[in-house]
């Protein structure tokens, strides 16, 4: 540990550069509100220390909400992304997707508003009477009001009335409805880690006025960048960023930018089942928590089930000392989350494999990452992530720890840089 612990400096960045707060102010970026995410000022930033230049190509293999695809296809940079989630997946390629009328997209929003009002006058008080189905999700009348789930299972039904389905009009107006859905129209509040219920039975809660608002303002970023004749040079793949990606073989990615999640509980899925489920991107219970096992840092359900057997080994050599000794500092005091701090770097591991093929032999990668602390034990995720980079081949170019993080006065954020060494 001591080698990387020399790499670490420490550039202190204000939260609203870093986090998603930048995006609230931006165009495309504040189309969906992903809390857990980094910022475009942050990405355009690590964008010109790795030294990118117009030619670049650029991988988030984490794409989430599409922060590092979206910036880059504002300012015309090939880039391509990963993302397991199918809701984030749908986000992300939907906002990278510029090329709709604009008359038209007006017209149809004034389509969806006449249908919604004149459905909300002549539907039961139950919809699934004429069809309309509710969630797959659990208790749902605990995530929505009763009068405001059935407006919203109207409005969704509109939408799709008025435009065909899976079609980039559809998608568009879907990912409006998505964007207003939590919290805005949904019974939770958002948490530090997870979403919280809370009482909003006294409240007005307006949800075609909300679905317009949005739509409002995605109209308005689209006017802009075709504008400005912006294309497509940004992609996202669904899929599995443990895993190698035929897609890009050979593509010789020149620069790594993305935020993997933390080794702290957050469950992205978790976060997004009301969109997973409300928008049909599940339909059985069980296939959130199945998800949710399958993905980094995934704690919920099934995959904490599974945590509680047996003990996690490490899978391959590149898992060094310093983590397996973190591992067994919090195993004295719970064994579950010490699997989960093993499973947590395993998977990063496998991750930084699964990349391999895919990148210039003298590639760049620039991991934005933040420290935990797990039943007392320090899990200094930007050091142990840098023991895992060297032990793979690359040389870290530096540790930059740039903020202090609101859930512990001695957790940061930090930016771990590395260069891939093919002679090593």
């Amino acid at each position: 540990m001591d080698s990387a612990h020399l790499k670490v400096t420490y550039r202190h960045l204000e939260a609203r550069s870093v986090t998603f707060k930048a995006g609230l102010r931006q165009p495309i970026h504040r189309w969906f509100r992903l809390t857990p995410s980094f910022g475009p000022d942050l990405v355009e930033d690590i964008l010109l220390r790795l030294g990118c230049s117009a030619s670049s190509k650029i991988l988030d293999p984490f794409s989430g909400a599409g922060t590092t695809l979206t910036h880059c296809q504002l300012n015309g940079l090939e880039a391509y992304g990963y993302e397991i989630n199918p809701f984030l997946h749908s986000v992300c390629a939907t906002s990278l997707f510029w090329q709709l009328d604009l008359t038209e997209l007006r017209s149809r929003a004034s389509e969806i508003q006449d249908r919604y009002n004149e459905l909300l006058l002549i539907s039961p008080a139950n919809v699934s009477d004429i069809g309309i189905l509710t969630p797959a999700i659990h208790n749902p009348l605990r995530w929505w009001r009763p009068d405001v789930l059935r407006e919203l299972l109207i409005l969704k039904h509109s939408i799709s009335t008025v435009n065909a389905p899976d079609s980039a009009e559809w998608r568009f107006f879907r990912l409006a409805l998505a964007s207003a859905l939590v919290p805005d129209l949904t019974n939770v509040t958002l948490g530090k880690l997870q979403l919280h219920f809370i009482d909003r039975s006294r409240e007005r809660i307006d949800v075609i006025g909300t679905f317009l608002g949005k739509v409002g303002i995605m109209l308005e970023d689209l006017q802009l960048v075709q504008a400005a004749h912006l294309s497509t040079t940004a992609t996202v793949f669904q899929w599995d960023a443990t895993l190698p990606n035929e897609n890009l073989a050979e593509r010789q990615i020149d620069y790594v930018v993305t935020s993997p999640p933390y080794p702290n509980r957050y469950s992205y899925v978790w976060n997004t089942r009301p969109h997973l489920y409300f928008f049909d991107f599940m339909s059985i219970a069980g296939d959130a928590s199945q998800l949710d096992l399958r993905s980094i840092g995934g704690t919920w359900g099934t995959a904490t089930s599974v945590l509680a057997r047996g003990v996690v080994e490490p899978e391959s050599a590149v898992i060094g000392e310093n983590i397996r000794k973190t591992v067994a500092d919090i195993r004295e005091h719970d064994g579950v989350m010490a699997n989960y701090v093993l499973k947590y770097f395993n998977m990063l591991a496998r991750h930084i494999a699964a990349m391999e093929p895919s990148l210039a032999e003298n590639a760049q990668v620039a991991y934005v990452v933040g420290c935990s602390r797990i039943k007392g034990v320090f899990v200094e995720t930007d050091v142990l992530l840098a023991e895992i980079f060297k032990n793979a081949g690359y040389d870290i170019t530096s540790i930059e720890r740039i903020r202090k993080r609101n859930s512990g006065k001695d957790l940061h954020e930090a930016i771990v840089f590395a260069k891939r060494n093919c002679a090593g």
